[in-house]
């Protein structure tokens, strides 16, 4: 079985998103990202907002 670092990681996150609730998904990101203390890139978050507006969910 060989397969990326990445790619198991992304389809272990894409299983737990799957089964889990997605308030408490963000709720444990917004968590861990208080623990870690990282600023916020202003950049990064209104492109992702744009980005999430586009898609189609």
């Amino acid at each position: 079985m060989k397969r990326s670092r990445s790619e198991v990681y992304s389809r272990a996150l894409a299983e737990y998103v799957a089964r889990h609730s997605p308030d408490r998904v963000t709720e444990a990101m917004d968590r861990a990202l208080d623990e870690i203390n990282e600023p916020t890139d202003q950049f990064a978050r209104v492109a992702s907002l744009r980005v999430l507006e586009r898609s189609a969910w």
